[in-house]
């Protein structure tokens, strides 16, 4: 028995010994050795860190607790990342390690359509943290300043530069797209500024996409609905009272490019049926004096008390046909 409650403590005794060599590692490991050194910053980042997840219920100050702590953590990774191993032939990877967090930051910060801030400062904002880093590693501050307008650093500024309007143009087509999707039914293969697999198709226009939305309208419509009400909603696109396009644009979204799509319908009555006739035609910038539109042709007749719609497949306006209705010849 004092066998076993000697071994017992002996193992207590081993325990506690080595709690405390692995709390002192543990403090030498995280404790700064000097007020300056890029764990203070990091320590404080943990603690708000901690405090933003555990004591803090205010919205705005979690908020705030977390973007100072997102700060002191990006500070302690620029000051670690400026010395060795992280100096790879003399050049520190601070500047980019700093600039990439704050761009996360940005990403999470901004609203959804201003995201596009955090691609474009990136590389302005390692281009001053380089330069920060040069005036303060300079023993002579007068000396750090001029050394921002030597050649070496000049190219690299124009380097980063040139990065960030890539960005800023980048993002400026994909809004042009966004506006204006009819650009993607173009073949952009050989463009140098937007990247596309895919080949052209009439399926991309904003016209093709209008004229397949009013007749999945009018199909749903024709589905759901007794024959009564649908003839009578023909009635009403007949005396322009209802706009399938209308119906349209609220489930496609609208864009900047709509404006220019001229959506005409026409309805021509028989017995028990109705053939709905759509047209869509760009009233655009062309080229040359041609029509661009897309036409599709429906037929919505009665079988019992229900509709039946049957629709052609859209048809592009022939190319080269001039406006007064003659042939041209070239292609719109």
């Amino acid at each position: 028995m004092m066998k076993q409650f000697f071994d017992a403590t002996q193992e207590l005794i081993k325990l506690r010994k080595n709690l405390w060599e692995t709390n002192k590692k543990f403090q030498q490991a995280m404790i700064p050795p000097r007020v300056v050194h890029w764990k203070t910053p990091l320590l404080l980042s943990i603690f708000l860190a901690l405090l933003t997840v555990a004591a803090v219920t205010d919205w705005r100050t979690r908020t705030l607790l977390f973007d100072m702590s997102w700060l002191l953590f990006t500070l302690s990774m620029g000051l670690l990342t400026s010395q060795k191993p992280f100096v790879i032939k003399g050049v520190s990877l601070s500047p980019w390690v700093t600039s990439i967090l704050i761009g996360l930051w940005l990403l999470i910060r901004l609203p959804s359509d201003r995201k596009e801030i955090a691609w474009i400062s990136g590389p302005l904002i390692a281009v001053v943290v380089l330069a920060i880093i040069q005036i303060w590693k300079s023993e002579s501050k007068r000396e750090g300043i001029r050394s921002l307008v030597r050649p070496q650093f000049l190219m690299i500024t124009l380097v980063h530069v040139l990065f960030s309007c890539w960005f800023a143009f980048h993002f400026l087509i994909q809004g042009w797209i966004e506006q204006y999707p009819s650009v993607l039914s173009q073949d952009l293969r050989q463009s140098d500024y937007v990247v596309t697999f895919q080949r052209p198709t009439i399926n991309r226009s904003r016209g093709v996409v209008i004229l397949n939305e009013m007749e999945r309208y009018l199909r749903n419509e024709a589905r759901t609905k007794p024959w009564a009400q649908v003839e009578q909603m023909l009635i009403d696109i007949d005396n322009e009272r209802f706009f399938l396009k209308n119906q349209a644009l609220q489930t496609i979204g609208v864009v900047a490019e709509d404006a220019r799509w001229d959506v005409k319908t026409a309805i021509v009555q028989g017995e028990s049926r109705y053939q709905l006739d759509m047209q869509a035609t760009w009233l655009g910038v062309v080229f040359r004096p041609e029509i661009y539109s897309f036409t599709k042709s429906c037929e919505v007749f009665q079988i019992a008390n229900r509709a039946t719609v049957t629709c052609d497949a859209i048809k592009r306006s022939q190319p080269g046909q001039k406006k007064d209705g003659t042939a041209g010849d070239s292609q719109v």
